[in-house]
């Protein structure tokens, strides 16, 4: 991290989860401080509120390059090159992720990447993640018995191995189709390739929660609990914020 007297080039940051009542202090002071440019990326008309009050620069990309039907990588892409075609003199400049920009974020590491081919100065800040909420949703400590995290379709493209000894997060279990919007449905067929392999780890009436944690001042977190035989029942549930934890099986007496 940066001293406060010293600016980076281009700041990654992340507002948290609930709105932009998770963003956290520092995440404030250098968005208001230090960035000449601000680019985030929402659709929260509460957090854009906040923002502007905040930063009146601030520009939202989300309308610009996530179009419905895009494949996924080409919007990563084109927002990254957004970034890095600042001009020199309205740096530094600042992309505002939603949760931790670091957690699940093909868009971060490109940055990253970037940054370090054309020496640009890169400060990472972190925020509050998915997993963070889902704890509090769930009243789970993870520290207990340990957790698995994995991303729901790369785990069933790769054929992950699941140790259902140990509770286990697999996020964005909407997020299966090639796109990036939230009003894609998840079709029934990949819902049933999703349960299958699940069912080489757990017993089909093992029960799964979907926890579809709140994102939006005025809406509370959705828990869901479902047996994984019974799956293809929650398909509209299976949307962009939905993520599953798997409990641990049984520990067999002996």
């Amino acid at each position: 991290m940066f001293s406060d007297d010293r600016t980076a080039d281009v700041y990654l940051l992340g507002s948290g989860i609930y709105s932009f009542m998770d963003m956290t202090l520092l995440t404030q002071h250098i968005l208001s401080t230090k960035c000449k440019t601000v680019y985030f990326l929402h659709d929260l008309p509460s957090l854009e509120k906040y923002l502007i009050k905040l930063v009146p620069r601030a520009q939202n990309l989300m309308p610009i390059y996530y179009l419905e039907g895009r494949d996924r990588n080409d919007i990563y892409d084109d927002i990254v090159q957004h970034v890095l075609q600042t001009p020199a003199e309205d740096r530094p400049v600042a992309l505002l992720l939603h949760g931790h920009p670091l957690v699940y974020s093909t868009i971060s590491q490109n940055l990253i990447l970037e940054c370090e081919t054309f020496g640009l100065e890169l400060e990472i800040v972190p925020g509050v993640c998915s997993i963070d909420r889902m704890m509090v949703d769930l009243k789970l400590d993870i520290g207990q018995q340990g957790v698995q995290i994995l991303e729901a379709s790369s785990a069933v493209r790769l054929q992950t191995t699941i140790n259902p000894a140990i509770g286990c997060f697999l996020l964005q279990i909407g997020g299966f189709a090639g796109t990036a919007t939230r009003s894609t449905v998840t079709k029934l067929e990949t819902i049933t390739e999703f349960k299958n392999y699940l069912r080489k780890f757990y017993p089909g009436d093992h029960k799964a929660q979907i926890i579809e944690s709140a994102v939006e001042l005025g809406f509370s977190s959705r828990v869901t609990e479902i047996e994984i035989d019974q799956l293809e029942s929650a398909q509209e549930i299976f949307n962009y914020n939905a993520s599953m934890y798997l409990g641990p099986l049984p520990v067999p007496i002996k």
